[in-house]
């Protein structure tokens, strides 16, 4: 008795090959997002780390106490010296152009920073130095450290875009705020120890980032500055990212 051989039909064919472009089609766009969320947060820990390491690298070569005794600080408020004093220990090269970023909540203008005033970082992150004024909170000084805070002093802001000129250029999406501080480190704006910092050791939370202040608060309904801090809190994870809570349409997607 001959065996007969089962095939599938045509009809069968194409509804299988139709059922999985709708699982494709409902699956892909999430996939995609959390590579990107992936790639972002590990540009941005390593960008951070790397600049970090390279001020206390320079720290111990000049023996300097803290970042403001760099030779690149000698004078203070001339930002041009102060990239030509940091571009010992860090690649800065000129970037071309300005850079525009937007909030996260509509994509509404933050920022325009001016061709003098970024340089590159490793070939594709930028970073910018912003509010250099050799600040501290010497009152809180003794607070902050009892609560183990570790921003006494703040040197400067520096706001890392981990993808350059590739859009969004968006805080808390690919641009995020940092302090650097006395130490040489960076510390992420919407952390516990900026949050110390600001508020001269009163106000300690290790989610800064989610607090009734909506410029700081970190999801798509604020401007963002503070998702460099939920980042790190969530284990360098970026979570947030996905479905809009509002339907507003930001100024770049509105050009693309």
């Amino acid at each position: 008795m001959k065996r007969i051989k089962k095939a599938f039909t045509l009809a069968e064919v194409l509804i299988t090959i139709g059922l999985l472009g709708v699982i494709a089609t409902i699956t892909l766009p999430s996939l995609s997002n959390n590579v990107s969320a992936t790639q972002l947060a590990a540009a941005l820990k390593t960008t951070q780390a790397t600049i970090s390491d390279k001020l206390d690298a320079g720290m111990a070569l000049e023996d300097a106490q803290t970042v403001r005794d760099l030779k690149a600080f000698a004078t203070p408020n001339d930002l041009t010296s102060i990239y030509k004093g940091l571009s010992k220990y860090l690649r800065l090269d000129p970037v071309d152009g300005a850079h525009t970023v937007y909030s996260m909540k509509d994509g509404s203008k933050v920022k325009e920073w001016p061709q003098a005033s970024i340089r590159q970082l490793n070939t594709k992150a930028f970073i910018y130095l912003e509010d250099y004024a050799n600040e501290e909170t010497a009152d809180g000084a003794l607070l902050i450290k009892q609560k183990g805070g570790n921003v006494i002093r703040k040197s400067a802001k520096v706001f890392i875009d981990v993808n350059g000129y590739v859009k969004p250029n968006r805080f808390g999406y690919d641009v995020y705020e940092y302090y650097l501080a006395q130490d040489g480190r960076l510390y992420p704006v919407g952390g516990a120890d900026v949050s110390l910092f600001k508020t001269a050791g009163e106000s300690e939370t290790t989610a800064a980032w989610d607090s009734s202040n909506t410029d700081y608060n970190c999801d798509w309904n604020s401007v963002g500055y503070g998702c460099a801090g939920r980042i790190e809190d969530e284990g360098w994870k970026i979570t947030y990212l996905g479905k809009r809570k509002s339907s507003t349409k930001s100024e770049e997607e509105k050009k693309d």
